[in-house]
């Protein structure tokens, strides 16, 4: 780790701090790169996230999957270790680390033992901040994303999803794969993956995070100590908020064992006073066994084994998805069983209190389990503070949702499942 300077140290006495309640603390840095923790003392262990606002919806068109490349680079190797010496790093100490790539960031996160924070963080913050970016090593990753897209190409559940996004954005940059297409990754070059991480790693799009046994003055003094990248200029990213299309229908012929059925509709997003009743939407319809597609599909008509719906909430928008497998043969069916749930929740079986209740006890029981793990701790305050600009209290997300409505949840119902709003991707089985 570089020695503080004075300079550094002078610098560091400007930076903000802010108490949230009992629960995190963040600062912030001078040069606006945010850290926020949460010490818990009873445990022996912490995990650190590195944040960057940076995800596949954010890249230069016809470079699509440059960040995901970038996410593998940093493990392949930095300016001071081979990959076999970062692993070998990491792994002498127990600790996991791994990253991925979303429509809306990068992740870079680790867990380890308390007691061996220093060196941990030492070897994060190398991976994220000195990348070799050796133009063998870019050769060598290239080959193994192309593989990864291959690999994806057969998972089923892979292939329909991606479909959907497609069907229902378009051309906007929320549609793109984020691994990229074998054509982008093909044609990328080292210059396109060096400008894309100069864009990419700016202070203000940086948040620290770390859960468990390290206090807080610790952090930031390390932090301070490596992540001094001076203010940029003004970032050229600009988000372009997607618009509801026309709801269709898309039918693909694959060499799977059995058809594939997907609807999706857009929602609003993260900001939107929408969210917890979406929350508790997706749940009602297809979350656990006595969810009204699973009762439906599964239970009642016996057409398929995996049956559920899908929530993602992104800054400006949203998707919900409904997804079932079944026998080649019965996919329409498939497709109308699951429309008559949504017909049956607006007119005749509609949500009633008990229903409610027991969607309420889902979420709130994931959300109280999940405190138990540093790593779903760490997650929720980094990804809050970087998309949200805040981290809301457990108490308040509880009081939010233990707040819906029958009535509410009723006027949810009527927006998103009304049936000509769907749209809908089947993919039929190719036996080869």
């Amino acid at each position: 780790m570089k020695k503080r300077s004075s300079a550094q140290f002078g610098t560091m006495q400007k930076n903000t701090v802010m108490k949230i309640g009992p629960g995190p603390e963040i600062t912030t840095l001078s040069n606006g790169i945010r850290i926020v923790s949460e010490f818990i003392p009873d445990v022996q262990s912490f995990s650190l996230g590195i944040w960057i606002a940076s995800g596949s919806r954010d890249e230069e068109k016809g470079k699509e999957g440059t960040y995901h490349f970038l996410e593998h680079l940093a493990f392949r190797r930095t300016e001071y270790r081979s990959t076999k010496a970062l692993a070998d790093a990491f792994e002498q100490m127990g600790a996991y680390s791994n990253a991925f790539t979303t429509k809306e960031h990068t992740c870079f996160y680790v867990r380890a033992l308390s007691k061996d924070f220093a060196k941990v963080y030492g070897l994060m913050s190398e991976l994220t901040l000195s990348p070799a970016l050796d133009s063998r090593d870019i050769e060598k990753e290239r080959t193994i994303i192309i593989e990864e897209i291959h690999s994806c190409e057969d998972e089923p559940e892979e292939v329909i999803f991606e479909a959907g996004e497609q069907v229902l954005f378009g051309s906007h940059a929320l549609a793109h794969p984020i691994t990229g297409t074998i054509e982008t990754i093909s044609s990328l070059e080292r210059s396109d993956l060096v400008k894309a991480r100069a864009e990419m790693y700016r202070p203000d799009r940086i948040v620290i995070a770390v859960a468990g046994n390290i206090p807080h003055d610790m952090i930031v003094e390390f932090v301070a100590e490596t992540f001094t990248m001076p203010i940029g200029s003004q970032s050229t990213m600009q988000r372009r908020k997607p618009r509801i299309l026309q709801a269709k229908q898309r039918v693909q012929t694959r060499s799977f064992q059995q058809g594939h059925v997907l609807l999706g509709r857009v929602t609003t997003g993260l900001f939107s006073t929408e969210r917890y009743a979406l929350l508790l939407l997706n749940i009602i319809l297809g979350e656990g066994m006595s969810s009204r597609l699973y009762q439906s599909i599964r239970e009642r008509h016996g057409l398929g084994y995996t049956v559920y719906s899908s929530l993602d909430l992104y800054t400006d928008s949203g998707t919900l998805y409904l997804y079932t497998a079944c026998d080649n043969a019965q996919i329409e069916r498939a497709r109308d069983a699951m429309l008559h749930e949504c017909k049956r929740l607006m007119q005749s079986a509609p949500v009633g209190k008990k229903e409610l209740e027991r969607a309420k006890a889902q979420v709130l029981a994931s959300i109280i389990m999940s405190l138990e793990s540093m790593s779903a701790r760490m997650q929720a305050i980094g990804r809050g503070l970087l998309e949200e600009g805040k981290i809301e209290s457990v108490q308040e997300t509880i009081a939010k949702i233990d707040a819906i409505t029958e009535t509410e949840i009723a006027g949810i119902i009527d927006t998103y499942c009304e049936t000509d709003g769907w749209s809908s991707v089947l993919i039929e089985a190719r036996h080869t």
